[in-house]
């Protein structure tokens, strides 16, 4: 039953709104290349990120999310060079993405201005079948709806070792991701959302080895309310990251982060529902895992970011 409203739920967002969301992670702090293609190449060495979400635990049909990044920096630090893959699923639709991205990266004297593009496809599939409903004889669920959108975007990212702040549309398309027809013309017309990301946050210390990372995000997506998350991080020894953080859609986020040695770290994420469908879940689950690596024609430069 709960997968039947759930499902039935969403198609029913699709059927009368004009924007499909983009998911979100709440461990994102910790991987920049998510929301913004200027991130790139932002650590001078190879990073690669897995993320897996499950949202909404005990929910049939719930969104799970997973991505894998990359990115490393090349001719002298200079530039960057990134690709995102993820794969989204939410009730009867799954969504496949991949993406290149690519920072030319500019030195300043108090820290790194990087220019970023990005570009890929998402390829979608709504299986319809899949779904519990009144009527089978339905025209609208039955069958399978495949939707291949190509889709590119930009962003600005400034870093030193004590702050970074950045601005991003890494979707600038907004292509229709589900059209049904009936005999009258279109029965729905679901279409990408545009993103408009603004971050930044800042390192201080507050004892000796504890330091303090608050951060913000502001996501504006047209014909929508602004949202925001607002986090708090304590890093112990430069090993240890706690933090809580908040999300103005009522979520209410424990985030952490562990350095293992020079090449592994791994965080997670739990986010506490407080609006009404809490009754139904227990609350979203995070995963992060990243590798580092020092290629061969590392250079050490004073500039770069060591905790973003």
């Amino acid at each position: 039953m709960k997968k039947l409203i759930f499902t039935l739920g969403i198609l029913m967002v699709s059927f009368s709104s004009f924007a499909q969301l983009r998911p979100l992670t709440s461990t994102y702090p910790f991987n920049g290349l998510l929301i913004n293609p200027a991130y790139a190449g932002s650590l001078n060495l190879l990073s690669v990120t897995a993320v897996h979400r499950r949202q909404w635990l005990n929910v049939d049909g719930a969104p799970t999310f997973t991505a894998l990044t990359a990115h490393n920096s090349f001719m002298s630090n200079r530039i960057g060079v990134g690709l995102y893959a993820a794969n989204d699923q939410i009730g009867a639709h799954v969504t496949n993405s991949l993406y290149g991205s690519y920072a030319y990266k500019i030195k300043t004297g108090i820290g790194i201005l990087a220019l970023g593009l990005q570009g890929g496809f998402d390829s979608r599939r709504s299986d319809f079948s899949e779904l519990e409903v009144f009527d089978s004889s339905d025209p609208y669920f039955s069958g399978t709806v495949n939707r291949f959108t190509p889709n590119f975007g930009t962003g600005v990212y400034f870093a030193n070792p004590n702050m970074y702040a950045g601005i991003s549309v890494p979707y600038l398309l907004e292509n229709k991701t589900l059209v049904l027809e009936d005999e009258d013309g279109l029965a729905s017309d679901s279409r990408e959302s545009r993103y408009y990301y603004a971050t930044g946050g800042v390192i201080f210390p507050v004892a000796p080895n504890i330091k303090l990372s608050p951060s913000v995000l502001l996501r504006i997506q047209e014909q929508n309310r602004i949202a925001y998350d607002i986090s708090g991080i304590v890093i112990f020894e430069d090993i240890a990251y706690v933090g809580l953080s908040y999300r103005n859609s009522n979520d209410i986020t424990f985030i952490g982060q562990l350095i293992l040695n020079e090449n592994f770290r791994v965080g997670y994420a739990y986010d506490a529902t407080t609006s009404e469908i809490n009754t139904e879940t227990t609350g979203s689950h995070e995963v992060l895992v990243n590798y580092r690596i020092k290629l061969h024609n590392y250079k050490k430069d004073p500039e770069c970011p060591v905790y973003f």
